[in-house]
């Protein structure tokens, strides 16, 4: 009979152990959902949180492009715009348009204009 007793009493303590650790659990991923949803955890300290949709660029950009530049391409990249264009004397650039109207564009240079060393 106490060997009963024992196996009752073990199983019992490990019925009791499994509903702490799981209402541990549930009030943890509750806790960490309710800490996601606050802006200012987002992003990393240091730096700026992401932008807000009343943050995000709807005026029109100006790249300053001369006026026989011609815009060779346009792709869709995480957080803006990248345009390759071709300026008059040749050079090619990128120019990166980041949709955060806090950010301006970015030029990268791709090639030297022709005839150049």
């Amino acid at each position: 009979m106490t060997r009963v007793r024992l196996l009752t009493g073990a199983v019992v303590g490990m019925a009791v152990l499994i509903l702490i650790g799981l209402i541990v659990l549930v009030v943890g991923i509750v806790y960490k959902a309710g800490v996601a949803d606050s802006p200012e955890t987002t992003a990393p300290q240091g730096e700026a949180a992401p932008a807000g949709a009343a943050e995000l660029r709807t005026d029109p950009v100006s790249l300053g492009l001369p006026a026989e530049s011609m815009v060779l391409r346009m792709t869709n990249i995480r957080g803006g715009l990248a345009v390759l264009v071709r300026l008059p004397s040749g050079e090619q650039v990128i120019y990166a348009v980041p949709i955060d109207r806090r950010q301006p564009p970015l030029r990268i240079q791709v090639t030297r204009p022709r005839g150049g060393n």
